[in-house]
Formats: C-alpha cells, sequence, structure tokens
C-alpha cells in the first residue's frame, strides 16, 4: 500500500476507516454477523460513527459448531433491493476468527473486490490476524493477500506477538484522513514510539526472520488435530472446527461442563505436569453446538514457545485430560 498509519487501537482503527469510506453521506456498511465490530465493541461504529451496519449471516440449521466464512453470493444478496448508495464499505476479516480461523476462499475475495468497485463501495479489510491468514491461501504472499483491499487493518500485539497496537494501511489520500480522524478521536498521543518499535520488532522476529513460520504453525496444529481426531477415547470427548485447521488456530468443543472439565485439567497438572488448555468457555444455549451436546469450547492456537513441544506430547497431554474425565463423569464427581 501507499502508506499507513499507526494506531493505538484496533477499534479505533477499523471506526475511522468505516468513517473515511463513508463519506458525508455513506453511513452503512457490510459486514459478516461474527464481526469483531459487533461483538465486542459496544456498537462504536454507531455511537461515535453514526454508520448502522448491513449484517450477513450464513448460518444454516444443519450447523454442528459455526457458519461457513462469507462468500460473494451472500454479499449479492444482502445487497439485493438495497440503495448502495448509502453503503460505504464492505468489511471482510481474514480469517474469521469466531468461526474457528476459517478463511474466505480468494476466488470469493476477488469477486468482492470487483463488486465493491462496481457499486461505488470500498473494500475494507480486518486483518488483525492476515498474517496468520496467509497459511490458508496456497502460495499467496502478504502483498497478494492484500492486493484486492483499499484499507487494511492490522495489529501489532497478536501473531506478530508486540505490547499493542494497530495501523492502518492504504492509498496516501486515505491515510491524510486517517490521520484527521486520529486527532478528532483522541488518538494521537504524544508518542507512539513503544508500540512503533514494539510492533517493527515482532515483524521482524515473527515474520521476516521467524523460526516457525505461520505455514508451519499450520502445518503442525494439523498433524496434531489428526493425532487427537483418530484417538476414539479424545474423539469422544471434543470435536474439532473446522475438522482441518486452515490457519494456526482452531475452535474445539467438549460434552462436559466447564467445571467438570477444568477440574480435569488441574488434576492432570498436578500429578503429571502436563496442561493441554488455559482458557474453556461455556456454550450459549443459543450456539448451534450446544443444541448438539457440547456444553463448553476453546480456541487452540499454536505459536512459538507451543510450537516447539513435540505432537506426541499433546497426545499423551489430551489423552491424560480425557481419560480424567470420563474417569470423574463415570463415579459421578
Amino acid at each position: 500500500k501507499q502508506d499507513a498509519v499507526i494506531i493505538i487501537s484496533g477499534v479505533m482503527a477499523q471506526n475511522i476507516a468505516l468513517r473515511i469510506h463513508g463519506g458525508k453521506h455513506k453511513y452503512r456498511f457490510v459486514c459478516h454477523e461474527s464481526s469483531h465490530l459487533l461483538l465486542h465493541e459496544q456498537e462504536a461504529y454507531q455511537h461515535l460513527m453514526h454508520m448502522d451496519p448491513i449484517v450477513i449471516s450464513t448460518r444454516q440449521s444443519n450447523d454442528l459448531f459455526h457458519s461457513r466464512p462469507m462468500e460473494i453470493k451472500d454479499v449479492a444478496s444482502a445487497l439485493f433491493e438495497q440503495d448502495v448508495n448509502t453503503v460505504g464499505t464492505l468489511l471482510l476479516e481474514l480469517p474469521h476468527r469466531e468461526l474457528g480461523g476459517t478463511c474466505t476462499p480468494w476466488e470469493d475475495i476477488l469477486q468482492m473486490q470487483d463488486y465493491c468497485h462496481s457499486h461505488g463501495m470500498k473494500f475494507h479489510c480486518d486483518g488483525a490476524r492476515i498474517f496468520e491468514a496467509t497459511a490458508g491461501y496456497d502460495n499467496k504472499s502478504l502483498k497478494e493477500l492484500a492486493e484486492p483491499f483499499d484499507s487494511i487493518y492490522i495489529s501489532f500485539y497478536k501473531g506478530l506477538g508486540g505490547l499493542s497496537g494497530a495501523m492502518l494501511l492504504g492509498t496516501s489520500e486515505f491515510c491524510n484522513d486517517v490521520r484527521v480522524w486520529l486527532r478528532r478521536s483522541g488518538g494521537n498521543l504524544y508518542t507512539l514510539l513503544p508500540y512503533a518499535v514494539s510492533g517493527w520488532s515482532g515483524y521482524r522476529t515473527n515474520w521476516v526472520s521467524a523460526k516457525i513460520k505461520f505455514a508451519e504453525k499450520q502445518q503442525k496444529l494439523a498433524r496434531i488435530i489428526q493425532l487427537l481426531s483418530s484417538n476414539e477415547k479424545i474423539h469422544s470427548c471434543v470435536s474439532f472446527h473446522p475438522p482441518v485447521p486452515q490457519v494456526n488456530m482452531i475452535h474445539g468443543f467438549l460434552c462436559y461442563s466447564r467445571q467438570d472439565c477444568m477440574n480435569a485439567l488441574d488434576s492432570v497438572e498436578k500429578v503429571h505436569g502436563i496442561r493441554v488448555l488455559s482458557r474453556i468457555r461455556e456454550v450459549e444455549e443459543s450456539e448451534p453446538a450446544y443444541k448438539n451436546g457440547f456444553r463448553c469450547k476453546f480456541e487452540l492456537s499454536i505459536g512459538n514457545a507451543n510450537g516447539a513441544i513435540d505432537d506426541d506430547v499433546y497426545l499423551k497431554g489430551w489423552d491424560l485430560f480425557t481419560s480424567a474425565l470420563v474417569a470423574r463423569n463415570s463415579k459421578g464427581l
């Protein structure tokens, strides 16, 4: 891209992008129902930027865990008979974090680009994990992955491992407008040096000279999921979505309660010194997974530290964990 601006947070970055792309008259934007803007930002787009979303749902009645990623047919359907003159931006997340790290097909991305440009809209990428997303598109460089988008948000602290901070990238004109809105938003701190240095260090360490590339992290996760899924006892307790990870993260679902899982994790760690999960959340009753008998969920990612652990250790840890789960429940503990 021609230019870039460092911003203190992703929430601020993406809302600024929406506001700029909306101009004076386009007060709506399009995004998937799993977008971070809808789930985790307290409707900042509405309260601060006076924008309204057109929400795309890809849910189907037979979904087992998550809905599928957004595709061009969903965009065309959502905007059919809509006044596109009021729509400034189509926002696409790569990968879809809330959908287990699944990725919109490349051909759909290119068609979305064409659709946006032919309908006077801007194409924005929620690229908080765009470095991770490169593993989901074979033979695509980071530059190629970024090319279809008019603007991109990246995070310094996710795949790059920085302290905090974000960046918006786009044309020179876009970034000049970003600097104006950054001041209006109170984001022009006296110095952003700690974020810039940390982000640059993370970029060099985890991208340019990474000991384990993101594609290798994805491959390791795929091996681990295959090992776990092929073990009958483990597979009876946990299921993964997607079945084969597309990037270096995946979502898992357990049939047992969160408390049962935490107790089993604690007991295995105490006796064997192995803990396979650190954070588990309850499955909400409104989720497809709940209707299919799953009661808690987790996200599993491969980074530099756990990427160095032997695959056999993962298998051993999960075997111990699921054995503890089965034993505790058979005893009614």
